[in-house]
């Protein structure tokens, strides 16, 4: 009797483990299935995205060649662009409107400012008042604000380095070039190359506000107004390039902006001019006093605003009688005015303050400040 039972128990455990290698048989196989799909899948998806990638690069070379096209033909268009293919539009819309449009809105700003009659303004007014015209930033607005409310007394600017490149249209965004096309001022602006002046000259020469000023007879073409002046600008001969080009002792306005060396320039220079617009090195804040007087250094370690830090600007030109009021919303240029301008008029900004209540540097995080290496100088 027990083995009978025992006998059965073991068939039944016999026909589980067959059983069990049946199911695990069949597992295998379809594991082995599995694999088999999944590799076929992979293989068409890896050949699918392939093509995909493919049609892609070709809409987006297409797309690039379409815009590249488009955009070359619109600056060729505005570079060709006379009177006589304006005739489409009303004549004194044409004619009166739009060449002013800027000059009459900035003109009723600054009445707006003088109604406000403040009798010092500080470094929030000036930024408050940032806007751009032709300048690469916020500068236009800032000096527009200061003249306003200091005045002018020769409406004389002149700006060493220019800058057509940042432009599509080959405007010259100089700060400069606002107050010579808007607001009737005169000067001279000095660029080594030969290119950038090309620009300019076509510029000024086909402006409704200054094209009256140049002599257009036969080639070559003479330039009045503003004087362009083509040559490097070194701390050896700033002086007689400025003293040659007939340029005011005490102009109203200077810029400089020549990449690198701007601060021996500006140390060499005997010209007084009554508001001086310098860029400066921002990533070192107000902590370091340096200058990297190596021009070829110049961007090399990181992507630089100048090749000044602020303090060392601030040492240089307080020991010149000027003061700092300002530095543009975007970091690159610091405005100092003179002492005997700015007193009563403008208020003076500590180095601290111009980081420290400054909208977007003040906001930034202690990691993006560098510390210089050997490439520059403390002064």
């Amino acid at each position: 009797m027990f083995g009978f039972k025992a006998t059965r128990r073991k068939d039944r455990l016999q026909a589980l483990a067959d059983q069990l290698e049946r199911v695990s048989f069949e597992i295998k196989a379809a594991g082995e299935r599995m694999a088999h799909l999944d590799a076929a899948v992979l293989e068409r998806l890896a050949h699918f995205d392939a093509a995909v990638s493919e049609r892609l690069a070709h809409v987006d070379a297409t797309l690039h060649e379409a815009l590249n096209a488009q955009q070359s033909k619109f600056v060729s268009g505005f570079h060709e662009m006379r009177e006589g293919q304006l005739v489409g539009l009303n004549p004194q819309l044409r004619r009166n409107v739009l060449p002013n449009f800027d000059a009459v809105n900035q003109k009723l700003i600054m009445a707006a400012w003088r109604r406000e009659g403040a009798s010092v303004i500080g470094y929030k007014d000036l930024l408050d008042s940032s806007f751009r015209v032709f300048s690469q930033n916020d500068e236009d607005g800032v000096l527009l604000r200061i003249f306003n409310h200091i005045g002018s007394t020769n409406k004389y600017v002149v700006e060493i380095g220019s800058n057509c490149d940042g432009s599509d249209l080959g405007i010259p965004e100089n700060l400069s070039t606002n107050l010579i096309v808007n607001h009737g001022w005169h000067g001279a602006i000095f660029e080594l190359d030969v290119s950038e002046c090309d620009r300019m000259q076509y510029f000024f020469a086909r402006n409704y506000a200054t094209k009256h000023f140049h002599a257009r007879n036969d080639a070559p073409h003479r330039y009045f107004s503003p004087i362009v002046v083509q040559s490097e600008v070194t701390p050896d001969n700033v002086n007689q390039l400025l003293h040659s080009a007939s340029v005011e002792l005490e102009p109203d306005l200077m810029v400089v902006d020549i990449d690198g060396g701007d601060y021996a320039v500006v140390r060499a220079m005997t010209s007084r001019p009554r508001v001086l617009v310098v860029e400066f090195e921002k990533y070192f804040r107000d902590r370091y006093s340096v200058v990297q007087f190596d021009r070829n250094h110049f961007g090399n370690a990181f992507a630089q605003s100048g090749a000044t830090s602020l303090p060392a600007w601030h040492k240089l030109l307080e020991a010149r009688d000027y003061t700092l009021c300002a530095i543009g919303t975007c970091g690159f240029n610091a405005f100092f005015v003179r002492n005997d301008v700015a007193t009563g008029k403008l208020q003076s900004l500590a180095l601290s303050s111009a980081f420290d209540n400054h909208p977007i540097l003040s906001k930034l995080p202690n990691e993006t400040w560098l510390t210089p290496d050997q490439t520059w100088e403390e002064v």
